[in-house]
């Protein structure tokens, strides 16, 4: 049912210069396209098959009713991420049967700046849980045509693939129980985690780790994003080949995204 993290969303004030941003950090970027939404994008993607999505309002001065506008005032970065579903019709049917507030199929498409057209189908949480709960999201049009393969993958960084989000919350066992009733498991004993300062609750899905981070700690790097953006996704680490020790990447560098780049 679930196939692992679809992408996740880095929400940036200029698309150009966050892709200028990108290529120096030695990532290859691929354009995305425009969205019917007034949002553009562009794509860093791995060969897992997951990628990051560069996404921008092409006109940030207009107010918007989109579900990311918000972010914006609050100096966007990483605001939400997507799981990929085999059918988004039944999954949001056994998510809201185990009293989860998500809806759809929600249609989504995107023209590619060669003019084809991208299709997709969403199922989305209730606005308040934006990415503090993932959006889920399945193909129309083949997936190859939304996300390709092949060189795009390769980074001069060296990264090969996506191995988790953290995401950061006030209350760690009432989001491990929503997360238990979305992926349909039983959520996974709270193990500490000294580095973040945090206590910390893992899910497997497909190749992929959803890490729920609760602050144990007032100096946890945690608890910053909590007062400047509420619950939601802080951090992610991706897997390189040819390095030895991580890397990590501060937000101050990556248009608000927080990156670890482990070994393999």
């Amino acid at each position: 049912m679930f196939t692992g993290i679809d992408h996740i969303v880095i929400l940036v004030q200029r698309l150009d210069d966050a892709i200028r941003t990108y290529q120096g950090l030695g990532f290859n970027v691929y354009p995305g396209g425009e969205h019917p939404g007034g949002t553009h994008n562009a794509l860093v993607i791995f060969q897992d098959g997951a990628y990051l999505e560069l996404i921008a309002f092409q006109r940030p001065d207009r107010p918007h009713d989109h579900r990311w506008y918000r972010f914006l005032s609050t100096g966007g970065g990483i605001v939400d991420f997507a799981v990929g579903v085999d059918d988004v019709a039944a999954t949001v049917e056994r998510a809201r049967a185990a009293g989860l507030d998500y809806r759809g199929p929600v249609p989504g498409a995107r023209r590619r700046l060669d003019g084809v057209e991208v299709a997709w189908r969403l199922g989305v949480t209730a606005e308040d849980f934006t990415g503090e709960m993932p959006f889920v999201i399945d193909d129309v049009t083949p997936r190859e045509v939304r996300v390709p393969t092949g060189d795009v993958a390769v980074h001069p960084l060296g990264v090969v693939g996506l191995r988790s989000v953290v995401v950061a919350v006030r209350d760690l066992e009432e989001a491990a129980e929503r997360y238990g009733a979305l992926l349909g498991v039983t959520p996974p004993a709270a193990v500490a985690d000294d580095a973040l300062m945090a206590q910390t609750v893992t899910f497997d899905i497909g190749p992929h780790q959803i890490v729920l981070a609760y602050p144990s700690d007032p100096g946890s790097p945690l608890v910053r994003r909590i007062q400047r953006q509420g619950d939601g996704p802080w951090q992610i680490v991706l897997t390189a080949e040819g390095r030895d020790t991580p890397l990590t990447i501060e937000p101050s560098q990556a248009e608000g995204a927080r990156i670890v780049i482990e070994p393999v």
